[in-house]
């Protein structure tokens, strides 16, 4: 599997258990600690393994961590989880003012915009990636119609 392509499935499934932690903590704080719901900031931190995707996955001596094909596509996955960005940042402005009208929202709403755009960024820029590579499939077809088979 090709490095980029591990990147992106470490990251959307670290992405997605931090998410799930994240959003049981904060449930079960709401429900059972009232008052305390900064608390469910904690498993937030969780977000920061995406980061440690070198430690675990260092780049072997003779090994190459991208190539053109690669650049390419991560260029192209770039695009299109900005344009999703955007989508998502646009409707979380577009959301209060549609369903309050002229009231006043919470400041804390901003941020979780924000923040939660910026997941459906990384969460986005994976899912293009792995769907760029064909689903994460090995190259074995390719190599094979390479050689002159499958065809």
């Amino acid at each position: 599997m090709n490095r980029v392509l591990k990147y992106a499935w470490y990251q959307l499934i670290v992405i997605i258990t931090a998410t799930l932690v994240t959003a049981v903590t904060l449930a079960i704080i709401a429900v059972y600690w009232r008052g305390k719901e900064f608390n469910a900031l904690i498993p937030l931190g969780l977000f920061a393994m995406v980061h440690l995707y070198k430690v675990f996955f260092p780049l072997k001596a003779g090994e190459i961590a991208f190539d053109e094909r690669d650049e390419k596509i991560m260029n192209q996955a770039t695009k299109m989880s900005f344009m999703v960005f955007w989508y998502a940042f646009v409707l979380s402005c577009l959301i209060p003012l549609l369903m309050i009208g002229n009231g006043t929202i919470h400041v804390m709403y901003l941020g979780w915009a924000i923040f939660s755009a910026a997941i459906i960024l990384r969460i986005s820029w994976s899912v293009s990636v792995i769907l760029q590579y064909g689903g994460g499939v090995s190259d074995d077809n390719n190599d094979q119609v390479l050689k002159g088979g499958a065809a």
